[in-house]
């Protein structure tokens, strides 16, 4: 009785005697509260709209030091989770507007995140007492970033706290070599070493600085591979990009009259012909804002056999406008597998077998048969991850509005990431159409420009209208997509309904970008002398092997709680 009191309500230290004693330096379940409080606060000042890129580095310290001391790792946990709260909950803010029901669960599930680290980390180390902080703390945290940015629910990359690094040319070299996770990893490295250097045991205080020269070397190889690769080619091509910035409301998707169709697609027309004065070798449309029922040829075939042409007014217009501007078009659009007209009761609906979230390129007033269907719909807006099989599961939760309000969450995934070619003045370019969401998941994005002979450019088209006023959301959503750029090497034309349009250097640099929620165009030549990178040919390998590690020091702390003689401590720790 007396060992298991021992075992679940003593302090963590790195010196027995003191447990014998008496001693007492852990920390209360305020600590932890106060711990989350901070580690929300530095986060918020990390992160957009103050953007202090360099409180990254501070920010794990609290969470760390907590998971560290704490005897108590799931209550303090749960505290964590409290703390955290406020800075997540102020970053959503706009979902209020799309799903007021969904707000609360999608706050609580993030803050849940550092508390899981707290969780895991702190169970492993009352366990594993031979492990260096500089060790396990570093593994723990990108292995749960990892956890929630590629398994569950389709993967959530937001938030990592290495991502406001991006401001910083140097230090976001890296992301070249292992992607933002191992920038992640180098940056919480100081807070996990800071927590070694204050223990009493040598042996970890030397890990600890070994490690923390490593990150150091980290840095310096990601610099030296990304300076490598980014030298300009004098004899490298480029295409002038031509970006239609519109402003519909995000709810285009939902309420979009005919009326207003018209009003928006002929402000559309209007800014085009605008963008053709400065002869672009391509215009660029954002995600959706064909306001037709079809822009492909197939359904609109079926159209015109149904005695139904007149559905196709838009469509017409559009191809009509291009031809006589005679530059390629790039646009978003849905579309949908096997349209077939029904009539019911003396109306008609149309039924279909799939539909998806599309690029088409438009050339010599004719919908090209290449296109791009998104691979990867987005969660809670498009699709139900997990619950797509189970129709009277999915409509529970949409009557509950956890999903995005007036959506069909419809939307399959796409098959074909071969990345779009084009002709243009200067021969080819082949680009590389990630969408909206798609833009925030690095893995989506790397397999998208690896697709058939690789890209030479990245176009995003995305409809930003869901933040709302809410800019900071916007700001967020533009500082994934320039992780994408250093990753992969290459440079990033963005279009995007009510901002932020802007064009990205391959070093993740905004080079050039409208105001949010204004109409506009934006051009700029882009130089096609993109660099293979590290990381396109390795991925997230670095994530993936913290997220082993993280499992395999979970096995063992469990093997240690119903067999304690499983695991001896080695003679020196790590």
């Amino acid at each position: 009785m007396k060992s298991k009191q021992l075992d679940e309500e003593s302090p963590v230290t790195d010196r027995p005697e003191a447990i014998e004693s008496g001693e007492s330096r852990t920390p209360r379940w305020w600590y932890a509260l106060i711990a989350g409080f901070v580690y929300s606060a530095l986060m918020f000042g990390a992160f957009p709209p103050l953007s202090l890129w360099a409180l990254s580095f501070l920010a794990p310290l609290p969470l760390m030091y907590i998971a560290w001391k704490t005897p108590r790792p799931f209550r303090h946990g749960l505290c964590v989770l409290l703390g955290s709260a406020p800075f997540f909950a102020h970053q959503f803010t706009y979902v209020i507007d799309i799903s007021a029901a969904g707000f609360v669960p999608l706050v609580v599930y993030l803050a849940a995140w550092p508390a899981l680290f707290v969780w895991l980390a702190g169970s492993i180390r009352r366990r594993l007492t031979w492990l260096a902080a500089s060790v396990l703390l570093p593994v723990a945290w990108v292995g749960v970033d990892v956890l929630r940015g590629e398994v569950l629910f389709g993967g959530f990359e937001w938030y990592q706290v290495g991502q406001p690094l991006i401001a910083n040319v140097f230090l976001a070299s890296a992301a070249s070599i292992g992607g933002s996770y191992f920038v992640t990893l180098l940056t919480v490295v100081p807070s996990a070493v800071a927590v070694d250097l204050r223990g009493d045991t040598r042996r970890k205080q030397i890990v600890a600085a070994a490690l923390f020269w490593c990150s150091l070397v980290g840095w310096g190889l990601g610099f030296a591979s990304s300076h490598l690769s980014q030298n300009e080619d004098e004899n490298a091509s480029a295409a002038r990009i031509a970006l239609v910035q519109t402003k519909v409301p995000q709810d285009n998707k939902i309420g979009w009259s005919f009326e207003q169709r018209q009003r928006d697609f002929d402000e559309f027309v209007a800014m085009t012909g605008r963008a053709v004065l400065e002869k672009p070798d391509l215009i660029v449309w954002p995600e959706t804002m064909f306001p037709g029922i079809a822009l492909d040829n197939d359904t609109a075939s079926m159209l015109e056999r149904e005695r139904l042409g007149h559905l196709n007014g838009f469509r017409e217009q559009l191809l009509n406008m291009q031809n006589s501007l005679s530059v390629p078009m790039l646009v978003g659009a849905q579309r949908a597998d096997n349209v077939r007209v029904v009539e019911d009761d003396g109306r008609i609906r149309f039924e279909h077998d799939g539909s998806y979230n599309s690029a088409f390129v438009l050339t010599e007033g004719l919908v090209q048969e290449a296109r791009y269907d998104k691979l990867s719909p987005t969660p809670f807006g498009e699709t139900l991850p997990y619950i797509k099989s189970w129709p009277w599961l999915q409509d529970l939760v949409l009557k509950i509005g956890l999903g995005a309000s007036g959506m069909d969450f419809g939307l399959e995934s796409g098959e074909d990431p071969s990345p779009l070619v084009i002709e243009i003045e200067g021969g080819q370019i082949s680009i590389a159409t990630p969408i909206c969401f798609e833009s925030t998941q690095s893995s989506v994005c790397r397999r998208i420009v690896n697709a058939g002979d690789g890209a030479d450019l990245i176009i995003l088209m995305t409809n930003d209208g869901w933040f709302g006023d809410f800019d900071t959301g916007r700001r967020m959503h533009l500082l994934l997509a320039r992780w994408r750029c250093v990753e992969l090497g290459l440079p990033m034309a963005r279009c995007a309904n009510t901002g932020i349009t802007s064009f990205i250097s391959r070093e993740g640099v905004v080079t050039r970008e409208l105001e949010p929620r204004r109409a506009g165009v934006l051009v700029e030549t882009v130089r096609l002398d993109a660099r293979p990178t590290v990381y396109r040919k390795v991925g997230n390998l670095v994530g993936w092997l913290s997220l082993a590690c993280l499992g395999v020091l979970w096995l063992l702390t469990i093997a240690m709680r119903f067999n304690p003689g499983a695991v001896r401590s080695p003679k020196k720790g790590l």
